[in-house]
């Protein structure tokens, strides 16, 4: 009896005494054994390591864990050039490019040559399928705080994403694949009246009426492009893509 009204108070200090987790089953073939394996609970997180021939489990602060595997080596690869950040969306990964201005041969439907003119720069961004395209009202390198505004294409929402039309036919976004995707998007497909307005600050009625005045030659009118309400921050941490659904 004396036993057990000890216990008691040490059970109420220590509430995992009394559900000890075990050590978790490999369900994937490895070339070794782990040394360390972590549970995540609703209201503790537990490391169960290797002692001998058993396992010692105890609890961990979420701090302790955020400095062990911090010590854990990782690696994005080789990225595409002009790549400004690349991060993980549930469980997807993101890349954000910045894309100079250059030349684009834009498909308008009913029109059976196509308006070649100079893009304004760009911030061209995809997680998975899900692409976003954004411009910039300045030559000079983006930071981290710079404007968003948005691309002065139809067929693109007010969050970025696109309506790709019969050119849907993009992979998920990796470094090799992004700027194909990006002319897939620009040329691949016929652009149509559908959400060009609002995308002009001259022609605000079709952003479309405007590329009769430009060309391959001739620099974008940084000033005609219309703000988007974000700036770059929002995509460089993934906040574009916690936000889907609302385009």
């Amino acid at each position: 009896m004396n036993t057990q009204k000890e216990e008691l108070p040490a059970l109420r200090r220590r509430p995992w005494l009394r559900r000890k987790p075990r050590p978790i089953r490999q369900t994937m073939v490895i070339d070794r054994a782990p040394e360390v394996q972590i549970g995540i609970f609703e209201d503790a997180i537990y490391l169960t390591r290797r002692q001998g021939r058993g396992w010692v489990t105890y609890p961990i602060s979420p701090e302790d864990l955020a400095a062990a595997l911090s010590k854990l080596p990782t690696s994005s690869g080789l990225l595409p050039p002009n790549t400004l950040g690349t991060g993980t969306v549930n469980g997807q990964r993101f890349y954000v490019l910045y894309v100079l201005p250059r030349p684009a041969a834009l498909r308008i439907v009913n029109r059976k040559q196509p308006h070649t003119i100079q893009t304004p720069p760009l911030i061209w961004a995809g997680c998975g399928q899900d692409y976003r395209i954004f411009a910039l009202n300045s030559l000079e390198p983006p930071q981290a705080h710079s404007a968003l505004y948005h691309a002065p294409f139809p067929n693109t929402y007010d969050l970025g994403s696109i309506c790709w039309g019969t050119a849907d036919r993009r992979s998920d976004a990796a470094p090799e694949t992004m700027l194909a995707a990006l002319t897939l998007y620009l040329e691949g497909s016929y652009f149509n009246s559908h959400i060009a307005q609002n995308r002009s600050r001259s022609k605000p009625r079709s952003v479309m009426a405007l590329y009769r005045r430009l060309s391959a030659e001739t620099p974008y009118p940084l000033d005609d492009l219309v703000p988007a309400g974000h700036d770059l921050d929002w995509l460089l941490s993934g906040q574009a893509w916690r936000e889907r659904g609302l385009r």
